[in-house]
Order: C-alpha cells, then sequence, then structure tokens
C-alpha cells in the first residue's frame, strides 16, 4: 500500500513538474494569422513575399504569418467564409461579393504610384492589326480567372454592353489564373489577346522591359478601386486592428519600405470610402446576362 501511495505521489510530483516546464511555452505560443494569396501577385514576387510574412511576424511578435495560396478567387473567397484564411489580398470583384454577404471587410488599400485605383489593360502583339476589343472576333483570347475584375468582369461587362457576347465572340478562350500568366501568353503567341490588371502589367514591364516591348495596349478600361487587402468578418477586433497598424505604418521604417518598393507599392492605406458600386453593377449585370 505504501508502495502504491509513493508511487501515485511521485506520479503526481512529475506530472506537475512536466506541466510547469510546458507552461512558459504556452504562454509564449503564438497566435496563428492565415495571409492568403491569388493571382494578384506575380510568380516573380514569390521572396517579396516571402520577406513580407517575415516582416509582419517582426511587426507583431504575437503572430504566426502563415501564407496560403490559391489558384482560383473562389477558392480565396470560400476559405474566408469558413474561416481558413484570416486576412487576403483579393481583387474588388471578390470583395464585392464578400461585401455582400457580409463575410469580408477591408483592412487596407493599397497604394500604387500615388493612386488608389486601376485599369484593365487589353493587350496584343505590337505587330498585330488589332485596336480595341472589337477586333477580337474570332480570334483567341485570354481572361484571367472568372471572378478577376479587370481579368474577366471589367471585359466581360464592357462586351455585353456593346453587343458582343464573350461567351461566343470569340474563337476560343481560356483562363490563366494569373495576370502575369495571360501576359506570358500572349507573348509567347498562345493567345491573340488578354485583359490584365495594369499594376501588374506595369510591374510585368519594370521586370522584363525587353518581352514587354512586343506588347501594345489596346484599351483601357476603368478606373476602378485598387484590389483590397480584407479580412474574414469575424476576425476578432484586436487581431484586426494589430494587422492594419503594421500593414500602413509598413513605409515609415526601412525594412517595411525596401519590401514595398520590391512590389512597386508606395504604402497601404486606411480604407477611406472608396466606392466599388461600379463593380457591384458590373457583377449584375454579367449575372442577369448569364
Amino acid at each position: 500500500m505504501k508502495n502504491d501511495q509513493f508511487l501515485t505521489s511521485t506520479y503526481q510530483k512529475f506530472t506537475m513538474l512536466f506541466l510547469l516546464l510546458l507552461l512558459p511555452f504556452s504562454l509564449c505560443a503564438k497566435e496563428k494569422i492565415v495571409l492568403g494569396l491569388t493571382g494578384t501577385v506575380l510568380k516573380d514576387d514569390l521572396k517579396n513575399i516571402m520577406d513580407w510574412e517575415q516582416y509582419l511576424e517582426n511587426k507583431i511578435s504575437d503572430f504566426d504569418i502563415q501564407i496560403r495560396f490559391t489558384k482560383t478567387y473562389a477558392e480565396m473567397n470560400t476559405l474566408i467564409k469558413e474561416n481558413k484564411v484570416d486576412v487576403a489580398y483579393i481583387c474588388n470583384s471578390s470583395y464585392t461579393k464578400l461585401d455582400k454577404d457580409g463575410t469580408g471587410k477591408i483592412l487596407v488599400i493599397p497604394i500604387f504610384d500615388g493612386s488608389d485605383q486601376y485599369y484593365s489593360y487589353i493587350i496584343a502583339k505590337k505587330s498585330t492589326s488589332v485596336d480595341s476589343l472589337a477586333d477580337f472576333k474570332g480570334k483567341i483570347f485570354a481572361f484571367t480567372d472568372p471572378e478577376s475584375n479587370s481579368g474577366a468582369t471589367a471585359p466581360s461587362y464592357y462586351m455585353l454592353s456593346h453587343g458582343m457576347d464573350p461567351k461566343t465572340f470569340f474563337k476560343s478562350y481560356i483562363y490563366t489564373y494569373e495576370h502575369g500568366e495571360s501576359i506570358k501568353a500572349v507573348i509567347d503567341g498562345f493567345v491573340d489577346g488578354a485583359s490584365v490588371d495594369s499594376i501588374v502589367y506595369t510591374r510585368f514591364a519594370q521586370k522584363h522591359p525587353d518581352k514587354i516591348a512586343q506588347l501594345k495596349v489596346v484599351q483601357i478600361l476603368g478606373p476602378y478601386t485598387n484590389s483590397p487587402i480584407v479580412t474574414r468578418s469575424s476576425l476578432p477586433q484586436k487581431k484586426f486592428e494589430a494587422l492594419q497598424n503594421a500593414f500602413i505604418t509598413m513605409h515609415q521604417d526601412a525594412y517595411g519600405q525596401s519590401i514595398l518598393e520590391k512590389l512597386s507599392l508606395d504604402r497601404f492605406d486606411l480604407p477611406s470610402g472608396q466606392d466599388f458600386s461600379n463593380v457591384a453593377k458590373m457583377l449584375e449585370v454579367i449575372e442577369q446576362r448569364q
């Protein structure tokens, strides 16, 4: 009996000691924040994205930032709605849908070249006679993503508004699921034209001036509010404010500024009544015509 009591007492002491040893680790455990990224970023920027992740972790020491990529905007929206992604860089068509059902909230707006607006560029090779969207009849065209504003929504709305059905107007069309891939598809001759994000096009031109020299912008649609950084609506306010502060102060220190420069961004601003109604209107018209 005494031996049993001794063993029980020893076991309890060992268990207590083990728990005490674990306590500092549990107290220091970081909260996981999942950052979602889609076709709004170039593959060339992977190293810069990793630096961005590290910057946020250094800035908010309580957070363990984990990046999650998705091929499509629809997949990212689903992850946000299911609380599997906390904050994401998505296009404004995707945000408009999240806002409509109350599952997404704008965190910050990226500022590029002094502006919070961008355009949809319709591009083709300089060697072609194409001068507008209407000239692509019977040709092969590349959209970016079915839910991309600049890569699908804007050109589709324009075409429908001018008597052109995107589903039957072209000889064929494809989705590349990344703006950079759409640009490359035109350069390599896989397609005759494409619709892309003007910011991504400008960044691609900075990185590959020899390749972009083969292209021309044949039509510009817009402007539209820059694609926002959003959070899931259920994100606790404390986390929301910590993330927001990290983003809007990024340009104020040397390390943060260097990352922004590599991403060709000036800074991130607080949302200030930016208008997404034009995107909502385009989506409504497209849905009615389907």
